[in-house]
């Protein structure tokens, strides 16, 4: 036999060997493992975008979701807005990206007559007012604004009187607001959360507020109760109008006293949760907690940066923006895992060139004017896109090259720069906060960016050094810093 025959005879009887190990006689079948099952999860976070709904860097798809916004059952979507702080109960995939929602749910922090509205004298961005004793701040670049009747309704045009329903995240108590809608002109309703105080048994009691101002309630006749009744101690929601906002702006008809979870999670012991905010400590209790969900931490915490557990521990930690995952029980969030994700970027730039993997996966360019240099920005899922034109249907395919974008945004650990929300802006003007390079008699370098410095630059905070944390701005884009002021 040829060595030919015999090569050609004994890859027959390997090819009838590997058909005979098949699943169609009594051989052994190797069968695929299962892929790995989706985690259920209760999420609690701002919606950033949509298609279908985007939560904590996550897209759920929410075909059969059941919703709950204010109260009300709601059909789809349509009754969300970026910017709304939402509890979704359903699961995760392995991988983290994806998910399906059962149930979405919404309800405002307060609703109520702006009053007491001013500009922070520090921060132009910055708006501060008061809804039924409630403080709130809301902000140029992530605050979204809609009206209901009034399309034109913005930053630039909130008044005292206006009627508006906010959802945010408390710091201390503060609401710093991601979402304000100025209700319908005709709409008379008010809303406000806080704890029953000196109940007359009868009709009448006070709400206090978190930050402790009160509010005079009295229950209308046929009024929706809680079914045990009204007791002292409760956490509730009332609804209801103010008969005199002249003469009595905090005393408050009720025609709805509703019982309220205080931690937004309405979730079961052992479930997994995760959310995101603001951390917040409580020196009279000595705890700590985000969006109200009390927090443990435990030996087997992992922080990032490692250097978070130091800052929870001297409690330098407050008002840091957080992700938080672990179990719920007994109330309370045993934390298995706790992210520091807090801004301390910030871009008011043209983008010069897009990178998109999809509509919400990609990253952009970003110059300067006339400066030198350039800046890459990730943008993800979880990135927040605010546009006064196409605001809850917005994403990288919305944006060309040449556009003026505001960017606030965070440096990841593996040294990429990760925006958290993008606005697109008219302003001619150029700014960059981040950690300055350099600097010398003729020039400033922040983040790579070179801009000129002469005799009308403005040193807000005299000379800062390498490393410091700096806002360069130079208004008409000559490549001039027109001012440099030292961050805190």
């Amino acid at each position: 036999m040829t060595n030919n025959r015999i090569l050609l005879f004994l890859g027959l009887l390997l090819a009838s060997a590997i058909a005979g190990c098949g699943g169609s006689g009594d051989g052994e079948t190797f069968n695929q493992p299962p892929p790995p099952a989706a985690i259920a999860k209760t999420t609690v976070g701002q919606i950033t975008a949509f298609g279908s709904i985007y939560v904590n860097g996550v897209e759920y798809n929410t075909a059969g979701a059941a919703y709950e916004v204010d109260d009300d059952v709601a059909s789809g979507d349509d009754a969300l807005a970026v910017g709304m702080v939402v509890n979704i109960q359903g699961s995760v995939d392995p991988g983290g990206r994806t998910g399906t929602a059962n149930s979405v749910s919404y309800d405002d922090d307060v609703e109520g007559p702006v009053s007491n509205l001013a500009t922070d004298p520090n921060d132009m961005d910055i708006k501060t007012f008061e809804v039924l004793g409630v403080a709130v701040q809301a902000h140029r670049n992530t605050t979204n604004f809609e009206g209901e009747d009034d399309p034109g309704f913005s930053f630039e045009t909130i008044a005292d009187g206006d009627n508006v329903e906010v959802s945010g995240d408390y710091s201390g108590d503060v609401l710093i607001a991601s979402y304000i809608e100025k209700q319908d002109a005709l709409d008379d309703d008010f809303e406000a959360k806080g704890t029953v105080d000196q109940y007359d048994g009868a009709s009448q009691f006070v709400l206090i507020l978190r930050n402790g101002s009160i509010l005079n309630v009295e229950v209308a006749a046929g009024a929706e109760i809680p079914a045990a009744g009204i007791a002292d101690g409760q956490y509730v929601e009332v609804e209801g109008t103010i008969p005199d906002p002249v003469n009595a702006p905090d005393s408050l008809l009720a025609n709805k006293v509703e019982i309220e979870d205080d931690d937004r999670i309405d979730s079961d012991d052992e479930d997994e949760v995760e959310i995101k905010g603001l951390l917040g400590y409580d020196a009279d209790t000595a705890t700590w907690s985000v969006k109200g969900v009390q927090l443990a931490f435990g030996d087997a915490t992992v922080y990032s940066p490692e250097s978070l557990a130091d800052r929870i521990a001297d409690l330098s930690a407050d008002g840091l923006y957080v992700e938080v995952e672990g179990q719920y029980v007994d109330d309370v969030l045993q934390v298995r895992e706790i992210e520091l994700e807090d801004d301390e970027l910030e871009f008011k730039a043209d983008v010069s060139s897009i990178t998109v993997v999809e509509a919400r996966d990609g990253s952009l360019s970003l110059t300067f004017g006339n400066a030198i240099g350039s800046v890459d920005v990730q943008v993800t899922a979880e990135t927040m896109f605010l546009d006064d034109d196409a605001m809850d249907h917005y994403d990288l395919n919305s944006i060309m090259v040449g556009d003026k974008v505001e960017i606030d945004a965070r440096m990841g650990a593996d040294g990429l720069i990760y925006a958290s929300n993008l606005h697109l802006e008219d302003d001619m003007g150029y700014e960059i906060t981040g950690p300055m390079d350099a600097i010398d008699e003729v020039s400033i370098t922040v983040m790579g960016i070179e801009f000129t410095i002469d005799m009308d630059t403005f040193f807000e905070d005299g000379t800062p050094t390498a490393g410091n944390y700096v806002e360069v701005e130079d208004d008409d884009g000559d490549g001039i810093a027109d001012s440099v002021e030292i961050e805190d």
